[in-house]
């Protein structure tokens, strides 16, 4: 698991708990639910989120779960596989 500099790490920051409407986000835990988390976050999240995530989880992670993942919608994982297959990929 990597970390960053930025204070991005492997606990979710309180501020996404509006990503989590219909789970207890107390008791979500990024180690146990990492696919949930990131599924979500690419769902819904900003560049912040998407940030943190790949502080957390590193680019190989996040590749697999948009190719993997039933729970992206089909428009969101267009946009990453696009995002992530470009050369690229920054977020300011």
């Amino acid at each position: 698991m990597m970390s960053s500099e930025e204070g991005f790490g492997s606990e979710i920051p309180e501020e996404f708990q509006k990503y989590f409407w219909d789970v207890v986000f107390e008791d979500l835990s990024f180690d146990k639910n990492r696919l949930f988390v990131a599924e979500r976050l690419l769902n819904y999240g900003g560049s912040r989120e998407i940030k943190w995530l790949l502080a957390s989880t590193g680019r190989q992670f996040i590749e697999s779960v948009i190719k993997s993942s039933r729970n992206l919608n089909p428009k969101t994982r267009n946009y990453w596989e696009v995002m992530f297959t470009s050369s690229s990929l920054k977020f300011r």
